[in-house]
């Protein structure tokens, strides 16, 4: 997947992107079973990093899709 800039300088830093820890954990999971961990490459602009923060639940079922499609190949 391509990218290109659009900060216009609205970064958190001098970094173009930032890599986030995702741990994902069943609903309902016993507390025996661990967390999976995940990271994820974001751009480093605060819009993306807001959108990122409010719509957590969002993120995660597109993680989980990410997950699904590579383990069905």
């Amino acid at each position: 997947m391509a990218s290109r800039d659009r900060s216009n300088g609205a970064r958190l830093d001098s970094a173009n992107f930032c890599v986030l820890q995702v741990q994902l954990s069943g609903k309902g999971a016993a507390t025996c079973t661990s967390p999976q961990t995940h990271f994820v490459t974001v751009d480093n602009r605060m819009e993306t990093l807001d959108f990122v923060h409010n719509n957590l639940d969002l993120c995660a079922k597109n993680i989980l899709k990410l997950i699904r499609r590579k383990d069905d190949k």
